[in-house]
């Protein structure tokens, strides 16, 4: 089972948790919990995905988490429910309720505070309310304030900051084998509440609240600049004749800078990154500042997917009547999650452009009703003018590309993420566009300047 073993370490003293919201973050933080053995208790709201969990059906795809569920639940330690009074005789609670972002970048705290008012209305007693849920400095303070005043007589409501950082098909791994856990409180009582449900041996780091709600921001926001900087590090390799891969790689083996996130795509989605990129731009805002690095990144991720859509233009020399077949529609391989997903906004521009749309993908849906979504990426391809390689799916790299020229009406693959074997499928008699690799009429003016910079006055 991914990330366990039978060494997986215990947590100090078994505790019984509530955890409200049964998402990636809910349901992974209650799988793990109880694995850690806890005995977590899981309130969702919503019925019909409530009756899948209580079914044995999950209602994310996320690889390891049924086999971690079925065994906590098989051991007593797991359950699930959308009464709220289940918090009664839970010690801690933790709120994973979305904060999505409102259509100024500020993310909507209007569920989290919800649930964090339900919670501390249904205690019985003492409660440490741990928001794991992705929010704006000053956030659990707030909370805390909201917590009060729904509070019983006698009923103390502490509320900590515990944010998640786990990695959409991998979260299970990244629960089990955590780089840090960040534990933020205004009060010890509540730091040392929160910290006992991880085994001692596990890297904690403890801060204030406000703190503790920042390095969430500043990590995704960091990652989300070291994916603009390496696009723009390959438009300029394009441009220039560099080799992107070789000059990326040198740039990451240096242990100040590091390999992972600097690679060139069709720019970065799904539900962290961007929300958090703006919400951290929200944030630096409402103190009077701008930002400026986390709006480059931004900005250049923006640009990122409009380049996909110049490319296809240039192979194909215009897009008006063209067929293009789009492999992925998931951010990226390994989940279904489609949210702000690169593929999405250029399957809009390709179709506001009269361009016919196919699409492929192993596990996402086609969430556009005037695409053709097929299950075998030849299907999709068919008549195709031009392929463009949205998700780095392991399927679409292991392709044959004989078959795939033999299907297409034109040749033009362009190749987003980096995954096709450029000599092999060239040598098939496709034309293999990528986003770091330039084409040998934009590189003579290049040795223009320097040659004139060796010439004395």
């Amino acid at each position: 089972m991914q990330g366990l073993s039978d060494s997986q370490p215990q947590a100090l003293q078994p505790s019984d948790v509530c955890v409200v919201g049964a998402g990636y973050v809910g349901l992974t933080s209650a799988a793990g919990l109880a694995a850690l053995g806890h005995r977590v208790r899981v309130i969702e709201a919503n019925p019909d995905r409530l009756a899948m969990l209580e079914r044995g059906e999950l209602p994310i795809v996320e690889p390891g988490l049924s086999e971690l569920i079925d065994d906590a639940r098989s051991g007593g330690r797991l359950e699930f429910t959308c009464e709220m009074a289940a918090v009664a005789g839970c010690s801690v609670a933790l709120l994973c309720v979305g904060t999505p972002p409102r259509a100024d970048g500020d993310p909507d705290l209007r569920a989290l505070a919800g649930a964090a008012a339900d919670v501390a209305r249904h205690a019985t007693a003492d409660l440490v309310v741990v928001v794991k849920s992705t929010v704006p400095p000053g956030s659990c303070d707030a909370i805390e304030l909201i917590c009060e005043d729904a509070a019983s007589d006698g009923v103390r409501v502490r509320v900590a900051s515990n944010p998640e950082f786990l990695r959409e098909s991998r979260a299970v791994w990244d629960f089990m084998h955590p780089d840090r856990v960040v534990i933020g409180a205004a009060e010890p009582v509540a730091a040392d509440r929160v910290r006992e449900l991880y085994p001692g041996e596990w890297p904690i780091l403890c801060t204030d609240r406000r703190s503790a709600e920042l390095i969430k921001y500043a990590s995704n926001t960091f990652l989300a600049i070291k994916i603009s900087y390496a696009n723009e590090i390959a438009a300029l390799c394009e441009n220039l004749g560099a080799d992107c891969g070789s000059v990326l790689e040198g740039t990451g083996l240096d242990p100040r800078v590091g390999s992972q996130f600097l690679k060139p795509g069709p720019g970065f989605g799904g539900s962290c990154l961007g929300k958090d990129l703006s919400g951290l731009i929200a944030v630096a805002e409402g103190v009077g500042l701008e930002a400026r690095v986390a709006r480059a990144a931004q900005s250049v991720n923006g640009w990122a997917r409009a380049r996909v859509i110049e490319k296809l233009e240039a192979v194909l020399g215009g897009l008006e009547g063209k067929k293009v077949a789009v492999l992925g529609l998931a951010f990226k391989p390994g989940t279904d999650d489609v949210r702000d997903a690169p593929a999405l906004d250029v399957i809009a521009v390709l179709a506001e452009r009269g361009a016919r749309v196919s699409a492929c993908d192993p596990l996402a849906a086609a969430v556009n009703p005037s695409i053709e979504r097929f299950d075998d990426p030849y299907d999709a391809a068919r008549g195709a003018d031009a392929v463009a390689v949205l998700t780095a799916w392991p399927e679409f790299s292991e392709l044959d590309p004989h078959r795939l020229r033999s299907v297409m009406n034109g040749a033009a693959v362009v190749d987003t993420v980096g995954s096709i074997d450029v000599e092999r499928f060239e040598a098939a008699g496709l034309d293999v566009v990528g986003i770091d690799r330039g084409t040998p009429s934009a590189f003579h003016p290049v040795i223009l300047r320097p040659l004139a910079w060796t010439l004395s006055e």
